[in-house]
């Protein structure tokens, strides 16, 4: 009887001592908000107890997977890879009684000299699991070491719930911080942008961005001109504006036309971004207005060699599109500045022909002469005159220029100048049109000519 009372008291200590073995590392656990820190303590304390040499600790990926976060006894080339369990198990088992259809890694998890796979679950849902090889008493696992294990998974399986929610949040607020920073920057840049109208500048603005932002020292830009993608800046990179044209027999202005998205073109096969790639650029933006690309960014690999995300790569998208809607400002300002300049130039070529037509006309008793032309543009190239050469004759003229606009008006006032020369040299009739008609012949093309009307009165 005393011998079963010890036996019983044994196991009444054994049990004091796991419990107490597990409320303290509850403790721990629950301290804790790192993934790898909980699962580490979760492999100790078992490996120590039942002296284990090997183990390895998993946690639930987004995708259905598990990942190696800690090993022990094991390779380190084995963290970050992933196994999977198709169908979880909901206690710990041996791996050898697991079916091969529930784990498609199994044998490689044997072949680690993996024995046990203890689950952790919350909710019934697997989030993470520990692994261990044998003892090295070479003993089997016993029913209260199964025990603890299965109140081990339990405790440690909220920890790891709490530290990957805790991870993932702190993953939301890094990317939350990073968009308020991108839309600050956008957001300066934008006041930068609306301060010029200097396309020059405005290029300027977005070359150093980019190599603050990203950290990259090579870039391209081109913008669309007449149907062409012309270079328009070049950093870090000795590209001529020709060179990709001669590169390949492909049409590379189609390509740049036909990007509507951020692409990374360092992994791509060959293709016809294959000219950039062989210079060493990984990534190419479209530059978009009105959905269509008038310009494309062409990016080389950061100095720290890491990759682009997503997430700069819509940054970068962002950011050329807005650079672009300036671009087309400006260019727009321009043209208004250029159409108000020929506006004002033509203006003032409009008031010069109207001082070639006359104001008044003579009063010639017997004759009532009036004239009146209104061009059907500011500028045309109808003519008519008539005027007093001497006390004997009154000079009568008619005119039209063919064409309208600038060019007829200045061969109209070419015609104007010609005549009243002319007839100033007391010449006759024949000899003012037939020298008026040969100066019109020297001073312009077949194409052009003047339908014209001549005549001398005399009053008497």
């Amino acid at each position: 009887m005393s011998d079963q009372n010890q036996s019983l008291q044994h196991k009444l200590d054994q049990r004091g001592v796991e419990l107490k073995s597990l409320f303290e590392l509850s403790q721990i656990l629950n301290a804790s908000l790192d993934v790898k820190s909980v699962l580490n303590n979760c492999l100790l304390t078992p490996m120590g107890r039942m002296l284990i040499s090997r183990g390895l600790a998993l946690a639930a990926d987004e995708k259905g997977g598990f990942v190696i976060k800690v090993v022990k006894g094991l390779s380190s080339e084995l963290l970050e890879k992933k196994i999977y369990f198709e169908h979880p198990f909901k206690e710990p088992s041996l791996l050898r009684d697991i079916p091969d259809e529930a784990c498609s890694n199994k044998e490689f998890l044997l072949s680690l000299g993996i024995e046990l796979v203890v689950p952790m679950l919350s909710a019934n849902h697997m989030v993470g699991a520990i692994c261990f090889g044998p003892k090295i008493t070479k003993q089997d696992f016993a029913a209260h070491e199964f025990e603890f294990l299965t109140s081990l998974s339990n405790i440690a399986a909220s920890a790891i719930e709490n530290a990957v929610m805790f991870q993932r949040l702190e993953q939301v607020n890094r990317r939350l911080d990073k968009k308020v920073q991108e839309l600050n920057t956008l957001f300066d840049i934008g006041k930068e942008l609306n301060s010029t109208l200097d396309p020059d500048k405005i290029l300027n603005i977005l070359v150093f961005t980019i190599m603050g932002e990203m950290a990259v020292n090579k870039m391209l830009i081109y913008l669309q001109k007449d149907g062409k993608m012309e270079l328009a800046v070049s950093k870090g990179a000795e590209v001529k504006p020709e060179a990709v044209h001669e590169d390949d027999a492909a049409d590379p202005d189609k390509a740049l036309i036909d990007l509507v998205a951020p692409r990374m073109i360092a992994d791509d096969g060959d293709d016809e971004f294959s000219p950039w790639r062989r210079r060493g650029f990984q990534v190419a933006v479209p530059m978009r207005i009105q959905e269509e690309t008038r310009g494309v960014l062409f990016l080389g690999p950061k100095m720290s060699r890491r990759p682009y995300k997503e997430d700069e790569l819509e940054f970068l998208s962002t950011l050329s599109n807005r650079v672009m809607i300036s671009l087309e400002n400006a260019h727009l300002f321009q043209e208004a500045l250029e159409k108000e300049r020929l506006e004002e130039e033509i203006a003032i070529a409009r008031e010069i022909q109207q001082r070639l037509l006359p104001g008044s006309f003579p009063e010639i008793p017997g004759l009532e002469i009036y004239g009146l032309n209104i061009p059907s543009r500011q500028v045309g190239g109808d003519y008519f005159d008539c005027f007093l050469s001497d006390e004997h004759r009154l000079v009568l003229a008619i005119g039209d220029v063919s064409g309208k606009g600038v060019g007829a008006s200045l061969l109209m006032s070419n015609l104007h100048a010609g005549l009243h020369t002319l007839v100033q040299t007391g010449m006759d009739i024949r000899s003012i049109v037939g020298r008026l008609n040969d100066l019109i012949y020297a001073n312009t093309n077949f194409d052009k000519f003047i339908t014209f009307f001549y005549a001398e009165i005399d009053p008497a």
